[in-house]
């Protein structure tokens, strides 16, 4: 029991004895007995709401004092599963309270005891059986908190394990690309060249660019582990893309990009797959909002994307419910880049989603 139910139990007791001792009047010894055993019954009422009944039931049947019976028949009902113990507890509290009335003279006097014992035990049942729906519905929303905590945390992992998939798969598209045409040609050299040495150096090249290119595939056949086994690492979208990606939307998109060519694929991609993410954003939850898209170079040293929407024209009927799942896959892509992603409301109303990364990072990433 932690302190703040003792001092609770304390101050329970504490009113069942003031209650017993101030019906008592002119009562003797055995009544004052009776009064103080059934107070100090209530201290196991949490272990034994029974045992606390039955110590209060001579009291109220002897001297009349309710308190004690009250708080005990309370606790039985909010504690105990059992309806026959809440039952036998009820009538034996309710006899005892009609018991305790003072005058039957008349038959007035009759009814009105059993309306007292019905309000006053009935109430004290009432009050309990609530207090332990509040209980059972309150472990259950913990215990629906703790699920959906659990979901979010796994649902996060698979958009980071799906996110990596993604990546493999564009390492994929360049570096086995590029190591390809390099034993090709490291090939190539082997078969114009005259001079021995240079046909054992670009032997040496060929054969360390064919083991390079196995040791690539191994180590992103285990990148993508954690992916999804269907992911086929198959060419990703670039900036070539982008016009197929803002033509095909239904919003009212406004494009301001002016971004150096040869950027690496990766980085490619990745503004690629931000403007997508704005744009889906957009049209799940600000349906009829115009969309800003700029990209371009700052102080000719970074790249930075800004996706902005404003606020819908009317309230959505429906929001939808996200995760921000793809808002983790687009910080790893820009962590990777050397850069940084932000997400999130603006002064105004409107919601932008900003990529920024160095140029120098590009190149630190070009696969």
């Amino acid at each position: 029991m932690n302190r703040r139910a003792l001092l609770i139990d304390l101050a329970l007791v504490a009113a069942a004895a003031v209650d017993g001792i101030l019906n008592l009047y002119t009562a003797g010894a055995p009544e004052l007995v009776l009064t103080l055993v059934a107070a100090a019954g209530l201290l196991f009422r949490r272990r034994f709401p029974l045992v606390s009944v039955a110590l209060a039931l001579p009291a109220l049947f002897v001297t009349g004092g309710p308190i004690a019976s009250v708080i005990a028949l309370y606790t039985v009902a909010a504690l105990m599963t059992s309806t026959t113990g809440v039952v036998v507890a009820s009538v034996a509290t309710f006899l005892g309270l009609v018991a305790s009335w003072q005058f039957f003279e008349s038959l007035n006097d009759l009814l009105l005891a059993v309306v007292y014992a019905t309000m006053t035990s009935g109430g004290a049942v009432a009050i309990g059986r609530l207090r332990r729906s509040q209980s059972r519905l309150a472990a259950s929303l913990s215990e629906l908190r703790r699920v959906r905590e659990e979901e979010n945390r796994l649902a996060a992992r698979e958009a980071v394990a799906e996110e990596r998939a993604h990546l493999a798969r564009e390492m994929h598209d360049v570096v086995s690309h590029q190591v390809s045409l390099i034993t090709v040609q490291a090939g190539a050299l082997m078969v114009r060249a005259d001079d021995p040495a240079v046909v054992e150096t670009a032997d040496t090249i060929r054969i360390l660019a064919a083991t390079t290119l196995t040791e690539l595939r191994q180590m992103l056949m285990v990148l993508r582990a954690d992916g999804p086994e269907a992911a086929p690492l198959t060419p990703q979208p670039t900036l070539d893309h982008l016009d197929a990606l803002l033509d095909a939307t239904d919003l009212d998109v406004t494009a301001d990009i002016a971004l150096p060519s040869g950027l690496p694929r990766v980085a490619q991609r990745a503004i690629y797959r931000t403007i997508q993410e704005g744009l889906t954003n957009a049209r799940k939850h600000a349906p009829g909002a115009r969309v800003e898209v700029t990209a371009g170079v700052v102080d000719g040293t970074t790249v930075q994307l800004r996706v902005r929407n404003a606020m819908p024209d009317a309230p959505v009927a429906a929001p939808v419910e996200t995760a921000r799942l793809g808002h983790l896959g687009l910080s790893e892509r820009a962590h990777m880049l050397g850069g940084t992603f932000r997400a999130g409301p603006t002064a105004d109303g409107a919601y932008e989603i900003e990529l920024r990364f160095p140029l120098s990072g590009a190149g630190t990433a070009r696969d």
